[in-house]
């Protein structure tokens, strides 16, 4: 499937405390299903800001701290809009958050806030987070406290939409 980047917004906390990143893409193809995404290289690193693994041989292999050749349709949950709310809202939870949790909430609410340009309520979340897949699947090292990307597409549109949250 081929894609065009049509937008990338990438914004990182002034104290190193996580960022986020908006993908927008232009899709010339009707086939949504999220293999078809991932074999067009929809999580690339070359997307990814400035980030690159200097560990890595080919950094375009990873995204963030992800092993792309290693990831799987089954790592991802489908969600729609208020399960990807409630999912997280439930990851917020966790006891381990220290003071990255309050920029991970501004962040979001950031992104979302441009989900609402494009139908967020009527289209398909596929969630992946590093912390819930096996670490096989990880670059080693891994310089990601956390990690979660979410590849949104709607049916009969022309745009599917990647959000990335992390701190590194």
């Amino acid at each position: 499937m081929p894609l065009k980047l049509i937008e990338n917004i990438w914004k990182s906390n002034e104290n190193g405390l996580g960022f986020y990143l908006i993908n927008i893409f232009q899709k010339f193809d009707t086939d949504l299903s999220l293999k078809n995404l991932l074999q067009s290289n929809i999580l690339n690193d070359t997307q990814f800001g400035d980030y690159k693994l200097e560990s890595i041989p080919d950094p375009t292999k990873v995204y963030g701290s992800i092993i792309l050749d290693k990831i799987e349709v089954s790592d991802f949950k489908i969600l729609d809009f208020q399960e990807l709310r409630d999912e997280i809202s439930d990851y917020w939870k966790d006891d381990n958050w220290g003071a990255d949790l309050p920029i991970f909430k501004e962040n979001f609410e950031i992104a979302i806030k441009k989900l609402y340009e494009y139908s967020e309520n009527k289209r398909t979340y596929y969630y992946i987070n590093i912390e819930k897949i096996n670490p096989e699947k990880l670059a080693k090292p891994n310089f990601f406290t956390y990690l979660i990307s979410i590849i949104s597409t709607l049916e009969n549109s022309d745009k599917i939409i990647t959000l990335t949250f992390g701190l590194d």
